[in-house]
């Protein structure tokens, strides 16, 4: 199983994709678009600092390869369950969010009532 993300440089951006996506979106809240999210190289430090603060394996491939393997302390798996739960949380509310939106003001009313309820309930 892949340890390591993956930020691969296409011109002036760097690219990430798949599940490599999805941990930086999670990270950095970047949009994740079919399954690749993009960053200017600006934004590379940042990135950078942020994965090794998390202690996440990662590759560049640009003009050479650099690899940084955190050996055993490496996160990666651990940051990719988050960032998929955070993902199928996500989709559900988006989910919820579409179908509330096919109701009339009086149904949609009551309804909220009974979210609004059941979550005050949780705090």
């Amino acid at each position: 199983m892949k340890r390591f993300l993956t930020l691969r440089k296409n011109a002036l951006f760097y690219e990430v994709y798949d599940d490599d996506a999805v941990i930086l979106n999670y990270l950095l809240g970047y949009k994740n678009i079919k399954g690749r999210v993009g960053f200017p190289i600006n934004a590379f430090s940042k990135v950078i600092n942020i994965l090794e603060d998390k202690k996440i394996n990662y590759k560049i491939i640009d003009e050479q390869e650099e690899v940084k393997d955190f050996k055993n302390l490496n996160q990666y798996l651990n940051i990719l369950a988050k960032a998929s739960d955070k993902v199928e949380v996500n989709n559900k509310i988006n989910k919820i969010l579409d179908k509330l939106k096919t109701f009339d003001e009086g149904t949609l009313y009551e309804i909220l009532e009974k979210v609004e309820s059941i979550v005050y309930e949780y705090q």
